[in-house]
């Protein structure tokens, strides 16, 4: 129903001039829903955090292309075939949710919310127990992890090549300085143990745990626990929603009305290998290699434009790529095509 007009008074002798009524945003501000949230703090951490955080999604390992390699002997002996198959489908607002209810006593035996977060209503149960038990891992006997313990050096030596020592004065390694095996490994590690987005650097915490990998095993249960927990507090990036979707429908969460799903990233395969290092190798050399033909002149017009703004422009036809330049870059293009395509019949036909 349309509101009444407020009755005029008489103002007098128009002026001529008509006010222009003032506009109202009609942005409809979100309230606090206790189905959703536990208590108001959560709901302000949803708003005002996690409801604006990235998710990193697991990744599927096609376990066939690696079973003589490192990544193949980890999953083998840590019985991680299911943990690493393809993730269920995740959902954002499932996910954000739930870190946004995790209570900060979670691990508390004497706490109410001990192992357990508030989700749609109910209290579903979120302990390193109940992350093994979805993967059917609950009986699996593992090594205790002692990261601390280990030399940085004794690190660098198992998963580096070319260097003897942990870099001094750096807190991180250089991903290209790992053992390229090392590397497939890291490609998992960073996505589904400890889920990062800063791939090109390897901290010193996912350069022991890559160690570790090498010869024992881990108990993810208590490894991802720890991890979601500390991502509630410390992050800026949510991670293992294929995990939290999973558990929050296994403890009868209605999905049926959620729509937007966790974009999920590509599987680990022999052939994403082989185009990874590729590009990596093409980076490395165009890094290594001087100006070509065509590049110098380019390089020099700018300099001397930026050097005198007002001086003459006596080489704008020289600005142009030279044939030279662009054959080249050709020539470089068709090669790496060439080369990649040969890789993948070679794969195709082992």
């Amino acid at each position: 129903m349309p509101r009444a007009k407020k009755p005029t008074q008489d103002a007098g002798p128009s002026s001529g001039k008509r006010k222009t009524p003032s506009k109202k945003t009609s942005k409809q501000v979100a309230l606090y829903d206790d189905n959703k949230f536990e208590t108001e703090e959560a709901w302000s951490v949803y708003k005002n955090d996690t409801s604006g955080w990235g998710i990193i999604s697991e990744r599927r390992v096609l376990t066939s292309d690696f079973e003589n390699e490192v990544l193949g002997q980890v999953i083998a002996r840590n019985r991680w075939e299911t943990f690493v198959a393809t993730p269920r489908v995740a959902y954002v607002e499932i996910v954000k949710e739930f870190y946004a209810n995790i209570h900060d006593n979670i691990d508390n035996p004497e706490h109410p919310q001990y192992h357990r977060v508030y989700m749609r209503g109910q209290y579903i149960p979120f302990s390193p127990l109940t992350i093994l038990r979805y993967y059917g891992l609950e009986n699996m006997e593992t090594d205790v992890f002692e990261s601390a313990n280990t030399n940085p050096d004794d690190v660098v030596i198992s998963i580096c090549q070319g260097i003897d020592h942990w870099p001094i004065g750096s807190s991180t390694l250089d991903y290209r300085n790992l053992f390229p095996q090392v590397r497939t490994l890291d490609k998992m590690v960073s996505a589904n143990l400890l889920p990062t987005t800063h791939t090109s650097t390897v901290t010193m915490e996912r350069a022991r745990l890559l160690h570790w990998l090498q010869t024992k095993t881990l108990d993810i249960g208590n490894y991802i626990f720890a991890n979601v927990c500390h991502i509630r507090g410390n992050r800026r990036c949510l991670a293992f929603p294929s995990l939290i979707t999973g558990i929050c429908e296994l403890h009868g969460i209605d999905l049926s009305h959620e729509i937007t799903t966790v974009k999920r990233t590509m599987q680990i395969d022999r052939i994403g290998i082989r185009s990874s290092e590729l590009h990596m190798h093409r980076k490395q050399e165009q890094r290594t290699q001087g100006p070509i033909a065509g590049q110098g002149v380019l390089a020099d017009h700018h300099a001397s434009t930026h050097a005198d703004p007002m001086a003459e422009d006596t080489t704008h036809r020289a600005a142009e790529p030279s044939l030279a330049f662009i054959s080249h870059e050709l020539h470089q293009w068709r090669t790496a095509h060439a080369t990649l395509e040969a890789q993948i019949r070679e794969i195709r036909d082992a």
